[in-house]
């Protein structure tokens, strides 16, 4: 081949590649863009491949694969192209075949070329899914005609004789997929090709209708009654929709980008119109769900319609053997539609619901029929729909607790659901955008009813078999358990609205159960869960769990045992249903220590002061019983007289005879700290006790050195222990790395050197400024807010504090508090996605409870300016 023809070739594609960025830009379709690539693509290769054919010996046939098959290339998309031969290629050939390849490398794309014979593309089509779905999609481009008629014979009778098989492994990989990327659309960051409801939707069950009925292209699913043309249009408007989500995706990366994270999402909101800020955002990505939805309910039909052609004998019933008036009949667990369902439905709309009665009772699914009649009634008899028998079904549905979530989504995704609470539709693809919440609320609603189930079948992922049984064995203990399950389908139903969503979610969720004929009784508990459901793990999480006032008042807001046992599954559910790791061991322990102590309180009837005394008496006696015949004289006799009672509730007695060892150690050795450290791999931290004589301003200082050296702090707590020559504190403070893994035992030895350093009066290593703990720069910055609580704690103040978390601020913050004179006593640290919560107990310089009005205020600005700075 001519020099000249081959950079002419590459010149021309350049050009091309050129105009199609500019045409995108130009809002051009999807479509039209991957379309404008693909003939460029065409015209190039065939060109390049024409001057070299008669070169070949033997037929050859060149053929697209993949994306470029199917005439979709986005801006960056691989592009897959094989040459197949009927024979093996000489050596000749084979230097032809690389020069190609060097060529197609020329044009600056993925490429994936892997030249082969007939025979070879049917061995491997048989072994390997990836090559057979390239096989089954494959475009003939040039060159003879009877390579594909031989290849065509081949494949088709492989396809034929295992229909059924390669249909279930098609499932089986789909499955797997959704497995990967969370099992739902409704996903923070999704993967455009890859997340359920992405491009990668159509494209299986365009392999498996192909497979099981023949389709050639998407129009087959029209010409093989597969779908209607209403449901045609809207999966095919809402595929064209996606691959301009990923051309602008590829054009602002410049490569393959398939990831609408939160650094895109504001560049390709702007691309479709939208605003940059935050509302357009959330508008923007309202769409790429309702699309993405549409692509897998879709798809999702196509492909048990195309499955049920496997089984012949469907047919047979589905036309003849339904009764007369039967609105529903159920075979095999499949609910079929009874004949004239569209004019009962018409007459009577409540029927809908009794369809999904059938679903969670039976244990069924719909067929692709009913599905489609009843997602184009709840779309076209919308408002018909909410009649009062039909709210006293579903009222009905909701008391049962089995199959719920499922059958929740499933109405849900026909939008009969909506039509009957639309406040639950105002919220499909509603977005909290932060980093912390990872589904959109409606799927978050959904999803903390399954973790309830979750918890009745035994079948909750949690830390141990252990925790895994007594959350069973709160749950079968709850009177009216579907109270609790309404409850979380409706806790967070006020997002969106003005006003706190919790009190205006309780108001909302009233009025739709008064609509279900739910009693008064069941209606006020299912408010009170609502408005209380954030409650438990504020307290956990933001307060002292070891404050026995704390247990006290959660008591008296709960009024009753089973209450609390409700209030602490529905905040278990929900925390779990945020995302992949919002529940961990770290805030199983708090939530429990709350509940235990709370729950004591109603089974002991005692006060929590009461319980508290009980709890240091035992403590003390175990501790003299742990180091009796050792040498604690003067330090144990200390301690019993005038240790810290807070110190004694927090901690062990085991804990609390290995801190006073240390301080006799500290003693007689004239030495001012000691740090211990213990690894938790399975909590991912470590856990620093460091004891030590009182010294002004030490955790600052400490919190200053864990951040230059890049230690993340997730909690601590600061006790004084008691005073003997002089005042002996003990700080527990957890610890990790970045990515949350317990540090390295040579991290721990800088630590320990840092320290050292530090009481002998050299300067510690203050960092210079705090640092982000991501290479993410754009991500959503939380609101920055400083609360002051003077009623929760009788002896101390307590400082909240919200920011975006980085490294170094919990040092800044310490800092500015030292500085205005205050004392620490307590640092607990939450972390919500990119958000930190850090709150603090403190008291004056005097260890009285700040009360001057005019001093807090200061405080606030101050703790303001520094983490807005």
């Amino acid at each position: 081949m001519g020099e000249k023809l081959f950079h002419s070739l590459k010149e021309s594609f350049a050009k091309d590649f050129e105009k199609a960025k500019r045409i995108h830009q130009q809002k051009a379709t999807g479509f039209e863009v991957c379309k404008f690539l693909s003939t460029s693509f065409d015209k190039v290769i065939k060109t390049y491949f024409g001057e070299i054919k008669g070169e070949f010996k033997k037929p050859v046939a060149l053929y697209a694969l993949g994306s470029y098959a199917r005439e979709e290339v986005n801006l960056h998309s691989d592009i897959d192209i094989t040459i197949i031969s009927l024979g093996n290629f000489s050596k000749e050939e084979e230097k032809l075949l690389e020069n190609f390849y060097y060529f197609l490398l020329s044009l600056r794309r993925e490429i994936g070329f892997s030249p082969r014979t007939v025979g070879e593309t049917i061995k491997l089509s048989q072994t390997e899914i990836s090559v057979f779905t390239n096989i089954l999609q494959r475009r003939f481009l040039c060159g003879d005609e009877e390579v594909e008629v031989e290849l065509s014979k081949k494949f088709k009778k492989f396809v034929e004789e295992n229909k059924k098989n390669i249909s279930f492994e098609l499932m089986a990989i789909r499955n797997e997929r959704y497995k990967k990327f969370y099992g739902t659309v409704y996903y923070q960051e999704p993967n455009v090709k890859e997340s359920k409801g992405g491009l990668r939707d159509l494209h299986e069950a365009f392999w498996i209708s192909k497979v099981c009925l023949g389709t050639e292209n998407y129009y087959g699913f029209l010409e093989k009654r597969l779908i209607d043309y209403q449901n045609f249009r809207d999966l095919i408007s809402a595929y064209d929709f996606l691959l301009t989500v990923r051309n602008h995706l590829h054009f602002i990366s410049g490569r393959k980008s398939d990831i609408l994270s939160f650094e895109m999402q504001k560049i390709v909101a702007k691309h479709f119109g939208f605003e940059e800020d935050r509302k357009g955002v959330e508008k923007f990505l309202k769409n790429y769900f309702s699309s993405a939805t549409e692509v897998a309910i879709i798809s999702r039909e196509i492909i048990r319609k195309s499955l049920e052609e496997l089984e012949p004998k469907k047919k047979h019933f589905f036309v003849s053997s339904i009764p007369k008036n039967v609105p529903f009949v159920v075979e095999e667990g499949v609910v079929y539609p009874g004949k004239n369902l569209e004019e009962l439905l018409a007459k009577t709309p409540s029927i809908a619901v009794d369809c999904f009665k059938i679903v969670q009772s039976k244990g069924a699914k719909l067929s692709p029929s009913l599905f489609s009649i009843l997602r184009t009634f709840a779309h076209t008899y919308k408002d018909a729909l909410r009649t009062k028998e039909s709210m006293k079904k579903l009222g009905e549905l909701l008391k049962t607790t089995n199959r719920l979530s499922y059958t929740l989504e499933l109405m849900h995704d026909t939008r009969i659901l909506g039509a009957l609470i639309p406040d639950f539709e105002r919220l499909r693809g509603h977005f909290q955008y932060d980093t912390y919440h990872k589904f959109t609320t409606d799927m978050h609603l959904i999803l903390t009813v399954r973790e309830l189930e979750k918890i009745k079948e035994k079948g909750t992922t949690t830390t141990s078999v252990k925790e895994k049984q007594s959350f069973y064995r709160i749950l079968q203990d709850i009177e009216n358990p579907h109270t609790l399950f309404i409850s979380a389908l409706f806790h967070d139903i006020g997002k969106g609205k003005r006003g706190k969503h919790e009190n205006v979610g309780s108001v909302i969720a009233g009025r739709y159960l008064k609509e279900m004929n739910f009693s008064q009784e069941e209606i006020s508990e299912v408010k009170w869960l609502i408005r209380n459901h954030l409650l438990m793990s504020k307290l956990a999480f933001r307060r002292d769990v070891s404050d026995p006032s704390l247990a006290e008042s959660l008591k008296k807001e709960c009024k009753t045992e089973d209450r609390l046992k409700k209030l602490f599954l529905l905040t278990y559910a929900d925390i779990k249903a945020v995302g992949p790791g919002a529940w961990d061991k770290w805030k199983s322990a708090l939530l429990w220590e709350l509940f235990n102590t709370t729950i004591s309180l109603f089974l002991q009837r005692k006060s929590a002061e009461e319980l508290a005394e009980e709890k240091v008496k035992k403590r003390k006696n175990r501790v003299v019983e742990l180091l009796s015949g050792t040498a604690q004289k003067e330090v144990l006799e200390t301690f019993l007289k005038s240790g810290d009672r807070d110190y004694i509730i927090t901690y062990r007695p085991e804990e609390i005879a290995t801190h006073l060892k240390v301080i006799e150690e500290l003693e007689k050795n004239d030495r001012e700290f000691k740090l211990l450290s213990e690894s938790h791999p399975d909590m991912g931290f470590t856990e620093l006790t460091l004891i030590t004589k009182y010294r002004r301003g030490l955790f600052s200082k400490v919190a200053g050195i864990l951040a230059y050296l890049g230690i993340n702090v997730r909690g601590a707590c600061i006790n004084k222990v008691m005073s003997l020559k002089d005042e002996y504190m003990v700080y527990t403070i957890q610890v990790s790395t970045i990515s949350g893994e317990p540090i390295p035992q040579d991290k721990l030895e800088e630590l320990k050197n840092y320290l050292t350093a530090l009481y002998s009066g050299k300067k510690f290593p203050e960092p210079e400024k705090v640092k982000l703990k991501t290479f993410r720069k754009t991500l959503p910055l939380p609101q920055n807010k400083v609360k002051i609580d003077n009623k929760t704690s009788e002896k101390y103040t307590i400082v909240e504090v919200s920011t975006h978390d980085r490294l170094g601020i919990l040092y800044k913050l310490t800092k500015a508090l030292i500085e205005m004179n205050t004392r620490l006593r307590r640092a607990i640290i939450t972390t919500e996605g990119n958000r930190v919560i850090d709150t603090f107990y403190i008291t004056d310089i005097d260890y009285k409870k700040i009360t001057d009005e005019e001093f807090l205020r200061k405080l606030k600005e101050n703790l303001l300016s520094v983490i807005s700075n």
